[in-house]
């Protein structure tokens, strides 16, 4: 009993605890999220500190000059559940206001990591909290640290032996991200990619890892010296490691975006792009109108393809099942459109208006940007580092400028990197065979007498590693690449030659590079300031602002929008700052383009059949022309069905089970919790969207006051009002993502009888009046085993969330438990009960436990 307590409170403390901080400065504790807890496992900073205690933050953006002091002394003296918590730094999600808390005694050592510098912190905090897949600590690792290009190195590339991928069970064709602690002295972090390397160069060079200096973050101190068993100057270190790989290279694909069509040529844009989206229309309408869903998903897709972010945002209405991870299958709403041969799932409300929602997305994005589907990789160098007979043979940028190393069979092709900034992004590269390269790679390493079986090895484990897309670091920079693991997607020319042809005739016009201006460096009491400066990310709004300024033919202004992109790339890192007077200026004189208001539309019906655009707006004529093409699909109303179903005509579905009382009445409290917090959630959504409203109103008519005073006001309240839908469609995910989860894990617990329970909780849905959403996220696999059986179809596999080994249970007094079966060594297995709320009826939730403690533990 007393293990097991011990081992569930040093589990609560590998826990992040997620805080929020209130314009008046009070501190909450956000709800807690199911399913795969958010811990420190997996993350260097668990493993270099144990039992630190660690708190994420979320700020609010919009603040007034008063509300931001207030905000910022309570950042600066914060505590919480009796720990005294300090600033140490943030992850990507700065940008959002959320950043990392540390309990005091360890704030000082996270500090001295980032050498007391705040900026440094922000930007370099993730890779102590980044998930890393796999994870080694090396109790004696001996680590070299080299100019970049040094040994076959590049911009944030390095190497490792070949021994410690086999021993992380990684394939040496395979390119690595990785982020690694070293050097137990004085602290140390990297982050990048890494190539293995042969245990024959590792021994002769006497190291384990070799690192370009621009891998470490923040940059060395000190001097370097000579190393001769390296032949060069760098550093050593020797000693404790903890290596972590976060990604590893594999082909994919990318959805296309509005950005990247908006720069295709003319005679592209008609006999390329056009063409190939009324294709995708074409096989779409087809099997939508056979009810061939097979067919319809291989169109629109499920969620294998990653697609570029438009800036779709959140839908809160949307009950997908969500989850950290996920098994394989479908989701239940694409699972019974393929389990039913009858032709009636479709017309279940909840599924209907999950493929509505699905299908508006799809044809969107479809009018927009082709439906493109392009081949993606990790952007990786063309660094050889080998052992040929006693000698150690190495060579970094070697391949010609204008050419690339690739799988892809295609003579030539474009590389894109999101976000693109203009039509110079797209970089025309043709693509090395292996009749030039080997010769070339012979000579640069100055070797003619390389075997068949050497260069196959070379290949295969440093220039044709899978899922990579190999570049010269001057070209990866031209749109802003380098080497740590960047992923680019490529449009090829065998596909689309009129696009490639297009954009090489183009020519370069403008260069825009990463900002490489001084670095910002504050005091470290300066660390909270710093931190509510990093707020915000005007990235969105300054590419769709380009985006219009192309629209109506100004490409002198998305020119000029370029260096502001650019800058807010690169803002946190450098002393430079977006020009908010040219954004100002430039939003004035351009409208947004008619169809970016259309982004965030939930049913195809919604889309506009056509929109009264400028004929330099390639985007907004290619969707008047396919919108028609895609129609008006049936919507939530029933539209388009010979007669319309509700919830209530599937109470059959399921019979012949014994149900209980018990098992009735329990279904029927589940039923009503998840209606209860679902409204709850889209009544939120419509206030705070009708402040919005009000706001912009209100804006809208002092705009062009004289009042200064008076339009600063009403900016101000318009911004609150927009980051308050943000971060509601924030918190909405979570809630609903939660929300699932809770209903799957009261189903996980019941594993007797499963099918009498699946039909005691259809005949409490179908006798409501909701659109069956819980059903399908509590006996998913049920239901639609039950359509298959019903109309003679198929069973298919339902994916689930990936979840904790537990259950919910309810007690007498509606208090619902979290219930986690733990391992217990040195007896039987023992459960841990965390209190997740109680239920009063009808809306109110009490989520503070009063009755009970957070955690009980039995055997």
């Amino acid at each position: 009993m007393t293990a097991n307590r011990t081992q569930n409170a040093a589990l609560d403390q590998q826990l992040i605890l997620e805080l929020r901080i209130d314009a008046s400065g009070e501190v909450t504790r956000k709800p807690t999220k199911l399913g795969r807890k958010d811990t420190l496992e997996g993350k260097l900073l668990g493993q270099l500190y144990p039992g630190i205690r660690v708190a994420r933050v979320s700020v609010p953006y919009e603040l007034t000059p008063y509300e931001q002091s207030v905000v910022e002394n309570r950042m600066a003296s914060l505590r919480y559940g009796g720990v005294e918590y300090k600033l140490v730094g943030a992850s990507g999600s700065a940008k959002d206001g959320k950043f990392y808390f540390v309990d005091k005694a360890h704030a000082g050592q996270i500090a001295e990591r980032f050498q007391h510098w705040p900026e440094a912190a922000i930007v370099y905090f993730a890779i102590l909290v980044s998930d890393c897949k796999l994870m080694v600590e090396e109790p004696d690792l001996r680590i070299a640290v080299v100019k970049d290009h040094v040994l076959g190195t590049n911009d944030c590339r390095g190497w490792v032996r070949e021994s410690l991928y086999r021993k992380l069970k990684i394939g040496t064709n395979r390119f690595c991200q990785f982020r690694l602690a070293f050097d137990a002295s004085e602290p140390k972090q990297a982050k990048g990619a890494l190539k293995a390397m042969s245990d024959r160069v590792a021994d002769r060079l006497s190291v384990d890892v070799i690192l370009p200096e621009s891998s470490c973050k923040p940059a060395l101190k000190g001097s370097v010296r000579f190393l001769p068993q390296l032949g060069t100057s760098g550093r050593i270190y020797i000693g404790p490691a903890i290596l972590g790989i976060k990604q590893i290279s594999r082909q994919s694909e990318f959805g296309s975006s509005y950005t990247l069509i908006e720069h295709a040529s003319e005679e592209a844009l008609q006999f390329e792009l056009k063409l190939w989206a009324l294709e995708r229309i074409k096989a779409m309408r087809k099997a939508w109108d056979e009810g061939d869903y097979h067919a319809l998903f291989e169109v629109i897709g499920k969620s294998e393809v990653t697609t570029i972010d438009d800036g779709v945002g959140f839908d809160p209405d949307s009950l997908e099942q969500q989850g950290d991870a996920a098994s394989e299958g479908c989701d239940p709403s694409e699972a019974v459109l393929l389990a039913d041969r009858s032709g009636n799932a479709i017309k279940i409300p909840y599924v209907f208006n999950q493929l509505n929602r699905k299908l508006a997305r799809w044809a969107f994005r479809a009018c927009t940007s082709a439906d493109l589907k392009l081949p993606s990789f990790a952007l990786a160098d063309d660094g050889v580092l080998i052992e040929l007979r006693g000698k150690i043979l190495s060579a970094s940028d070697w391949i010609p400028e204008d050419s690339a190393i690739t799988s892809l069979a295609a003579e030539q092709g474009l590389c894109v990197r999101y976000p693109i900034r203009m039509q110079e992004d797209l970089l025309p590269v043709r693509h090395l065979s292996n009749t030039e390269l080997v010769p070339a790679l012979k000579q640069v390493l100055g070797t003619a007498d390389l075997d068949e079986s050497e260069v196959a090895n070379i290949l295969d484990w440093h220039l044709r590693m899978e899922g990579t897309y190999i570049l010269h670091s001057r070209t990866a920079s031209r749109n802003g690449g380098d080497f740590d693991f960047d992923t680019i997607c490529v449009m090829p020319s065998d596909q689309f030659p009129k696009f490639v042809a297009g954009r090489v005739a183009y020519g370069e016009r403008f260069h825009q590079q990463k900002t490489k201006q001084q670095k910002a460096k504050s005091p470290w009491w300066n660390a909270c300031p710093v931190a509510m400066k990093a707020r915000g990310n005007q990235i969105g709004s300054i590419t769709d602002l380009k985006t219009s300024c192309l629209a109506v033919g100004r490409p002198d202004l998305a020119y000029k929008l370029v260096e502001q992109l650019q800058n807010a790339l690169d803002s946190l890192k450098h002393r430079v700052e977006i020009d908010e007077a040219v954004v100002s200026e430039i939003r004035k004189e351009v409208a947004p383009a008619p169809w970016l208001r259309h982004k965030r539309e939930r049913r195809v019906s919604d889309l506009p059949a056509h929109l009264e655009v400028a004929d330099t707006d390639k985007v907004g004529r290619l969707y008047n022309v396919l919108r028609k093409e895609v129609g008006f699909l049936p919507d939530e109303t029933g539209n388009g069905f010979e007669e319309k179903m509700s919830i209530e005509d599937f109470r059959g579905l399921f019979s012949g089970e014994t149900v209980t009382r018990e098992m009735f009445e329990e279904c029927q409290l589940v039923n009503s919790i998840y209606g209860d917090i679902a409204s709850r959630i889209v009544q939120r959504e419509d206030e705070v969207k009708q402040q919005l409203k009000d706001a912009q109103a209100q804006w809208e008519t002092v705009r062009g006051s004289e009042d200064k005073e008076k339009r600063k006001t009403a900016v101000l309240a318009r911004n609150k009002a927009q980051s308050a839908l943000w971060e509601h469609e924030q918190d909405a995910r979570d809630q609903f993502s939660s929300l699932h989860l809770f209903v799957h894990y009261w189903a996980q617990g019941k594993q007797e009888n499963r099918r009498a329970w699946a039909q005691a909780m259809n005949t409490v849905v179908t006798g409501g009046s909701g659109s069956g959403a819980v059903l399908f996220q509590s006996f998913p696999q049920e239901v639609i085993d039950a359509f298959a059986e019903v109309t003679g179809g198929s069973r298919v596999r339902v994916r689930l969330p990936k979840t904790v080994n537990g259950y919910v249970w309810f007690d007498d007094e509606q208090r619902a438990f979290l219930v986690e079966r733990m391992e217990n060594p040195q007896g039987p297995e023992c459960e841990k009960r965390v209190f997740l709320f109680q239920y009063a009826g009808k809306r109110p939730l009490v989520f503070e436990n009063t009755s009970a403690p957070d955690s009980m533990e039995h055997s």
